[in-house]
């Protein structure tokens, strides 16, 4: 079984990401950084997760003009990282843009479907007429269209991603070990994902409170 985990490092600090890090990188796949981080940290310090060897995902969820969604992807440049995330509600046109400038650039572009805290209650609230799965599924197939490596998914809506575009890649969120949810709605813990089809986990506070090296040990001993 897949036990691809990537660790959402939803900290401020620099010395807190490189302190978890130190204690985890072994037993990781890969390092999301999210607008938590990213909003506070220069390039080098970006640069200096290089140290762990693993690939980097720049969560930054890039929404925007066509123009500026390319420029934003361009400055991603010389960060040393592997994937960066923008909303797929951008548009095919701006989509297409992007991934040919990210893939000139040798970083992959993941697409964000519906954010895992909604539930069909915001979608209404937002003004979408389809409930989540129907959104995710008119979401993915301009993903697709626009060849983007892979989308942001909950675990939900994996088996549907795989029938509609069988070659991309689903990172999921939305991972918790028990009945404490936090703000996530639609979730799955890490081995029934895996059995979804998940290609990458994105797990943060079922690893980073508390004793995240224990944590870890926990969540992978559960996938066997």
């Amino acid at each position: 079984m897949n036990k691809n985990i990537f660790v959402a490092c939803d900290v401020s600090s620099q010395k807190e990401i490189l302190d978890l890090l130190s204690k985890i990188h072994e037993d990781i796949s890969g390092i999301k950084i999210g607008l938590q981080y990213i909003t506070k940290h220069s390039p080098e310090e970006i640069r200096e997760l290089s140290k762990f060897n693993k690939p980097i995902f720049y969560d930054g969820k890039f929404f925007d003009i066509k123009n500026t969604l390319i420029k934003s992807i361009k400055s991603l440049k010389e960060l040393n990282i592997n994937y960066a995330s923008v909303h797929i509600l951008n548009g095919l046109d701006a989509l297409k843009a992007a991934n040919k400038v990210s893939n000139e650039i040798n970083i992959k572009l993941l697409g964000v479907s519906v954010l895992t805290s909604f539930d069909n209650t915001e979608l209404a609230q937002m003004g979408f007429k389809d409930h989540v799965e129907k959104q995710v599924s008119r979401l993915i197939k301009i993903a697709y269209q626009a060849g983007l490596y892979g989308v942001i998914c909950s675990p939900l809506e994996i088996k549907m991603i795989k029938k509609i575009a069988p070659n991309i890649k689903c990172f999921t969120p939305g991972i918790r070990q028990d009945e404490n949810k936090n703000d996530q709605k639609r979730t799955m813990n890490a081995k029934q994902a895996l059995k979804e089809g998940s290609d990458c986990l994105i797990i943060g506070r079922p690893i980073t409170i508390g004793n995240p090296k224990m944590n870890i040990k926990k969540i992978l001993s559960s996938l066997n």
